[in-house]
């Protein structure tokens, strides 16, 4: 009987070849959706620019991996079954590279990497190079496959999903490569065209692609690292060791797991080599952990066991408990929390280097531990910046043997920039939520929370609010509900899933009927909080906000003033400290007629009528014609006047015909009118606190009247866009 074998094809490409007339690559619609986030793309350029930069290390070339294809012979019509996150991601790449360059020529050049141009004598059709699912391909056509598509890059505000990623990272790649010069630009380009490589696995039918994606990623078919390193020590230690230590190493990845001895492996490379690792665990393993190079006995005795040992002592922490006291059992339940795993090396030396009489001191180490990394987590540091910090803790523990490493401290600046993240919305920024939020509670509850419950996390205040409902009245400054949604204070844990419907329910039903449990109790502190309020409102969230913080500050010994917003935080006795007003005494009524004046001389020079809407918002009867009308009191230190504009404002103001930003002052008889046009021009030079405001400042110039500061730039004169109005009585 004869066998018929499916004809595979598998061929190592480079990138320029790979986006060639050789391959029309199509996204299937039962795909995942793209996923790669910021992360992961700052890693890939940081390896592609170390890579290019470094090639004694490099050998000048970097691999991309593999992808799986269904291809006939002879016929570009590529589906990808795996490989879409590295060719989306690449698209990104050339795209930004294609539009940032000067060079018309080479402009029209690098458009080949992304649109396959109709050519009668070639036979081919006009054809972008890569078409993802069709949910995402009009989107990533017009936002980045198009010439010119990155120089206009899209608002993040409304996106969702894949096409929010897309667009986030082709911001991220845009910024940076912007920075570079480009004389840098063209050799990333030439680099990544020519020296890095995929291989592309093709075969014809869908049955085989999978099967081939099957044997290449799954769990206990393919070889590891770690299995090829076991080959490598067996071999050297000969015939008359190689039982004896087989099942020594056996032993150990059976108490790790497969995957677990892979990732213990990784972090006893990062133990001797501390830089970021440029080689394969299975060929950097060996030139960087010398004793593995040497007896093969002694590495497993010396070395792998008691290393393991550590390294499954870290996974329990009712073992660290035993060993370590309750503080260190707290501080490494947090630390698994957290995203990833680069604060085990550190842990790792200290275990294995203990003397007996040194639990104490490895405690204390393990929470000074906790604070860096969650320090670095919590203000999103990339990878290299971890490792560095790490490297760093780990040179100077070698050189003290029981003292602390300086480099486990936070300095002033880092202590502020945490308490700072701490208090932003931490809700929106991606992963850190729900530790942050545990580590809070846990504190809270003096260590007696259990989170096997735990489902969801829940916005007291919702964070899209019903004109009709009691949140409205409660909180009618838009600008000010966006402030306050997504921080640590309108946070809690729910043991059941959203409810959509429930968001806008009146605050007393929220409480009774969605925030508690069937017994009319919460199990988490942070909850329970909630439960005990009788009224949700803003001066209620300042106080939460601020024995929140000062809670977690506590816990990761923080000098909370180091912090800038703790102005902010005082609690209000009086509407005057509370609205920001000036200093005599103006209350919240004084404040809306002060819009209404400023809104009525507007609508007057316009000739429009303009209606409120909410809060600051303000529209014509037929919403062509928009404002956000805002005021400052006058401030005694700094910039005299003070302004937040936030992305839910520009929205609103986007969606009309004739827009304006309007800068009231409540001590002067006239306010600046700024068309929405100019306003954009404005906001990509002012600071900005991240996934909130633009900070908008003004201040006296020698002639008396106002000038918008412009970061690193001549302030700008508002003489043009003045709104007169006589002062209201």
């Amino acid at each position: 009987m004869t066998v018929q074998l499916i004809p595979i094809e598998a061929h190592e490409r480079t990138v320029g070849q790979i986006f060639s007339d050789a391959f029309a690559f199509e996204i299937p619609a039962y795909q995942r959706p793209y996923a790669w986030e910021v992360d992961q793309i700052r890693e890939l350029l940081d390896d592609l620019l170390d890579a290019m930069d470094n090639k004694s290390t490099s050998g000048g070339v970097y691999f991309l991996g593999s992808i799986v294809l269904i291809k006939s012979p002879n016929d570009p019509q590529s589906k990808v079954i795996d490989g879409q996150q590295r060719l989306t991601t690449l698209t990104i790449l050339l795209s930004v590279l294609r539009d940032l360059t000067g060079d018309e020529e080479r402009r029209f050049d690098r458009r080949s990497y992304i649109f396959q141009k109709a050519n009668a004598d070639r036979g081919t059709n006009d054809r972008f190079r890569l078409l993802l699912r069709s949910r995402d391909r009009a989107f990533f056509l017009k936002q980045v496959q198009q010439p010119g598509a990155t120089n206009s890059l899209v608002d993040l505000v409304g996106l969702e999903g894949s096409q929010h990623r897309i667009a986030e990272n082709t911001r991220y790649l845009r910024e940076r490569l912007e920075s570079a010069d480009e004389k840098r630009r063209d050799a990333l380009t030439a680099f990544v065209v020519q020296r890095c490589y995929l291989v592309a696995v093709a075969v014809p039918t869908a049955e085989a692609a999978r099967r081939i994606f099957t044997v290449l990623n799954a769990r206990g078919l393919d070889l590891t690292p770690t299995d090829i390193l076991k080959a490598d020590l067996l071999d050297r230690a000969g015939e008359s060791q190689e039982v004896d230590l087989a099942e020594r190493w056996e032993a150990v990845e059976l108490a790790t797991g497969r995957d677990g001895l892979v990732e213990l492996f990784g972090h006893i490379r990062m133990l001797f080599e501390r830089e970021k690792p440029r080689l394969a665990l299975e060929a950097g393993f060996p030139k960087f952990v010398e004793p593995f190079k040497r007896d093969a006995d002694q590495f497993i005795t010396d070395l792998l066991e008691p290393l393991a040992d550590a390294f499954m002592l870290l996974g329990d922490t009712k073992l660290v408990q035993q060993q370590f006291g309750p503080e260190a059992a707290r501080a490494i339940r947090s630390l698994a929390r957290i995203d990833n795993k680069d604060w085990l090396p550190p842990a790792l030396l200290w275990l294995w280097k203990r003397r007996p009489n040194q639990n104490e001191i490895v405690a204390g180490l393990l929470t000074k531990l906790e604070r860096l990394a969650y320090y670095l987590f919590v203000t999103r540091r990339g990878v290299n910046d971890r490792i560095v910090r790490f490297a760093a803790v780990m040179n100077e523990s070698d050189q003290q043997n029981s003292g602390q490493p300086n480099s486990l401290d936070l300095t002033e600046v880092e202590q502020s920039e945490f308490v700072n993240a701490l208090n932003g919305p931490v809700y929106l920024t991606a992963r850190i939520c729900k530790p942050v939020l545990q580590r809070l509670d846990e504190a809270l509850s003096s260590g007696g929370a259990s989170y096997d419950d735990l489902v969801s996390i829940e916005h007291v205040l919702p964070q899209s609010v019903d004109d009709q409902s009691e949140w409205a009245t409660l909180f009618p400054d838009e600008g000010q509900r966006g402030d306050w949604t997504h921080r640590l204070a309108n946070l809690v844990f729910l043991t059941k899933r959203i409810n959509i419907r429930a968001s806008n329910w009146d605050f007393e039903k929220k409480k009774k009927e969605y925030f508690s449990s069937r017994d009319g109790a919460s199990p988490f502190v942070i909850t329970q909080d909630v439960l005990r309020t009788a009224n949700w409102t803003l001066e209620h969230l300042l106080e939460r906000q601020k024995r929140l913080l000062e809670k977690l500050a506590a816990v990761w010994r923080l000098d909370i003033s180091k912090g800038l917003p703790l102005e902010d935080l005082q609690v209000p006795s009086t509407n005057e400290q509370l609205l920001r007003v000036p200093r005599d005494n103006i209350d919240q009524k004084l404040i809306a007629a002060k819009r209404e004046i400023i809104m009525k001389a507007l609508g007057n020079r316009e000739k429009v009528n303009f209606l409120k809407t909410s809060g600051a918002l303000y529209e014509s009867t037929d919403g062509k014609a928009r404002a956000i009308c805002t005021t400052s009191k006058r401030y005694e230190t700094g910039s005299q006047y003070w302004y937040g504009y936030s992305p839910q404002w520009d929205k609103f103001l986007s969606e009309g015909e004739r827009s304006f930003l309007v800068l009231g002052c409540m001590d002067r008889n006239f306010a600046y009118a700024l068309p929405r046009e100019r306003v954009i021009e404005l906001l990509e030079k002012l600071h900005r606190t991240a996934e909130r405001h633009w900070h908008i400042e003004l201040e006296e110039n020698q002639s008396g009247s106002l000038d918008l500061i412009i970061p690193r730039s001549p302030n700008m004169s508002l003489a043009q866009f003045q709104l007169n109005f006589e002062h209201a009585s």
